[in-house]
C-alpha cells in the first residue's frame, strides 16, 4: 500500500473521532452511539446468579457442620437447676458470719474479750448457764454498768440488739456463741428468742447487773420456750464457770 493511500484513509478513520467539543456532545445525544453502562444484563446471566445464591445456602444448609443456632452456642443459656430439697443452713455458720460483723471488735475473734473493757464469751456462766432468758435479755436490751467477770471489774456498756436482728439471727448468734471457743452448750431456738423479746417488749432501758441477777432463771431455751426454772450453773455439757460467784456477763 502507497504512502498515497495511507493517507486518504486517515481522513475516513478520523471523521468517527469527536474532534470539537460541539461534536463530543452531539455524539452523546446520538441514541445510535453506544455510552458505558448503557446496556442490559443478559437474563442467562441473571439466573446464574440466582442459581449460584441458591445452591450456596443450600450446600452450607445441609453441610453446616452443627454450627447454627439450635445447635451450637458458645454462650449457653442454662436454665434452673433441679438440685432437689435444700437444707437449711447450719445456724453456727450463720451466727459465725452475724459474729463478725458486729461482735467481734469488742468479745474479740477468741472470745476472751478485751480485759477490762469487754468480758470473755468462752466459759462465761452467762452464756453457758441453764438460765437463758438472762442471757437472751442481756443481748436483746443491752447492759450497762460494773459487772464482774472471772474475778475482774468490767465498766462498760453494751447497746441493744433487739432492733438490729430478727429472732433466727439472734438465735444464730447465741447458738454460735455456746459452741465455740471450748463452749459446749445446747442451742437456743428462734422461739426462745420471740418469748424473751415478747416479755420485755415495753422495756427502753438497758439492764444493769442487779436488773438481771433479780430475773428468776429460766431455762427457755428447752423444747422452744419452756419457762422451766434454772440456775446460772453451766448447762449439761457446759464448760465449768471459771469464777465462783454468779457474774453477769456482758456481751
Amino acid at each position: 500500500m502507497s504512502s498515497h493511500e495511507e493517507h486518504s484513509e486517515t481522513p475516513e478513520m478520523s471523521d468517527a473521532v469527536p474532534r470539537t467539543r460541539e461534536e463530543s456532545e452531539t455524539a452523546i445525544n446520538d441514541p445510535g452511539v453506544p455510552l458505558v453502562g448503557d446496556g442490559v444484563v443478559p437474563r442467562w446471566l441473571i439466573g446464574v446468579i440466582f442459581f449460584g445464591l441458591f445452591w450456596s445456602g443450600a450446600y452450607l444448609f445441609s453441610y453446616s457442620g452443627g454450627f447454627s443456632a439450635d445447635v451450637f452456642d458458645y454462650l449457653p443459656k442454662f436454665g434452673p437447676l433441679n438440685l432437689g430439697p435444700q437444707s437449711a443452713p447450719d445456724p453456727k455458720v450463720v451466727g459465725k458470719a452475724l459474729f463478725s460483723q458486729n461482735c467481734v471488735t469488742c468479745h474479740q475473734a477468741t472470745g476472751q474479750g478485751l480485759p477490762g473493757q469487754y468480758p470473755p464469751l468462752a466459759g462465761s456462766e452467762i452464756v453457758l448457764g441453764e438460765a437463758t432468758n438472762r442471757y437472751i435479755a442481756i443481748v436483746l436490751k443491752g447492759l450497762q454498768g460494773p459487772v464482774t467477770i472471772k474475778g475482774e471489774n468490767v465498766n462498760n456498756s453494751m447497746q441493744a440488739w433487739e432492733g438490729q436482728y430478727t429472732d433466727a439471727q439472734l438465735s444464730a448468734i447465741l447458738t454460735y456463741e455456746r459452741s465455740d471457743w471450748g463452749n459446749s452448750a445446747p442451742p437456743i431456738p428462734p422461739e426462745a428468742i420471740k418469748q424473751v423479746r415478747d416479755e420485755f417488749k415495753d422495756r427502753k432501758e438497758q439492764w444493769t447487773y442487779a436488773e438481771i441477777m433479780k430475773l428468776p432463771g429460766k431455762d427457755v431455751a428447752k423444747a422452744g420456750g419452756s419457762e422451766k426454772q434454772a440456775s446460772n450453773k453451766p448447762a449439761p455439757g457446759g464448760s465449768p464457770a471459771a469464777s465462783a460467784s454468779p457474774a453477769a456477763q456482758q456481751k
